[in-house]
């Protein structure tokens, strides 16, 4: 029996036998939901509040760089097409 006729022989033994049935899920839930809720620190909330900050920033700016880049890419498309001949 060579290597080959080995492995299918282990393969098809292992397509035979069945999974075992486990559920974990009632356990893990009653870990995640056991105990009382822990109050915030005071430097966990000063962190919630900059990245509240933050994000509040972050997308009027995003949004403000967007309509510049479309707004400024039109005129440097049109020179780059004028000058094209050069390059080729």
């Amino acid at each position: 029996m060579n290597w080959e006729e080995k492995i299918e022989h282990l393969a098809a033994r292992a397509r035979a036998e069945a999974a075992p049935h486990v559920d974990v899920a009632q356990n893990v839930l009653h870990l995640l939901t056991a105990g009382p809720t822990q109050p915030l620190t005071a430097a966990e909330r000063l962190w919630m509040w900059l990245a509240a900050g933050a994000s509040a920033v972050a997308v009027p700016a995003a949004t403000f760089a967007i309509l510049l880049y479309t707004r400024s890419a039109s005129p440097l498309n049109e020179i780059v097409e004028a000058i094209s001949w050069a390059v080729q």
